[in-house]
């Protein structure tokens, strides 16, 4: 099976393996583009927890913040961003039970009220995890990266992959990434796939775009992304 999946380029080498691994082939598709922000300096002895919701804002928070992140509690949403921050050596202090902003923000608040939290995260994204914090602690945000459309070509040739029957499903990463897909593709040239979301956030957003979401794992990962569609062969 030839499965597309909506990824940065940066995080494309392990996500590739995954699905090599069961004998399928991997196209890359980078609808999302990470590109760090200039940040000014940020004392983070001046807070008790750090909050970081992506393996991306991992990466640019460890060369940004090096040693000192070791010295403060973080929180995270995901494993790939818990397994960024571990092989540098630095420990996370929480990661929710379930992968989503909302979980992790019920169970931050149980740890941190009247806390100061720094957020360090994209910046676009869903506003339910600063809210929800902001009724518990004193929370500030650092957009650590902008997330941009890819260069046209590069989704031009995905199109016509798709146009000539190369491609069997596409597994959608993010909300962002489902977004910026369809303002450069028609709909329509997905209908005979077999589409994944990662989350109910994500198929949300596909069924707003009149899209058929045929699974949605119950872990939100890549790799049970990759189960979810092996149960529908």
């Amino acid at each position: 099976m030839r499965v597309a999946i909506t990824r940065p380029r940066e995080r494309a080498e392990n996500t590739v393996k995954l699905v090599e691994k069961r004998g399928w082939s991997a196209v890359i598709v980078p609808t999302v583009e990470i590109v760090p922000r200039k940040l000014a300096s940020i004392d983070l002895s001046s807070y008790d927890w750090l909050v970081i919701t992506s393996a991306s804002g991992a990466d640019i928070a460890c060369e940004h913040f090096g040693d000192a992140l070791k010295k403060i509690k973080i929180a995270c949403i995901g494993p790939k961003t818990k397994e960024v921050l571990e092989r540098q050596g630095i420990k996370v202090a929480l990661i929710p039970k379930e992968y989503r902003t909302e979980v992790l923000a019920e169970e931050l608040i149980k740890k941190a009220r009247g806390n100061r939290i720094l957020i360090a995260r994209a910046s676009i994204g869903r506003e339910v995890l600063i809210e929800r914090l902001k009724e518990a602690a004193e929370v500030t945000e650092v957009p650590l990266y902008d997330t941009v459309m890819p260069e046209k070509n590069v989704l031009e040739a995905f199109s016509k992959s798709m146009e000539k029957g190369e491609i069997d499903a596409i597994i959608f990463t993010s909300s962002q990434a489902a977004k910026n897909f369809f303002r450069a593709i028609d709909r329509k040239k997905i209908e005979k796939l077999k589409v994944c979301a990662i989350g109910p956030i994500t198929a949300q957003t596909l069924a707003s775009k009149g899209i058929r979401v045929d699974a949605v794992p119950e872990e939100y990962t890549v790799e049970a992304c990759l189960d979810a569609l092996e149960k529908l062969l």
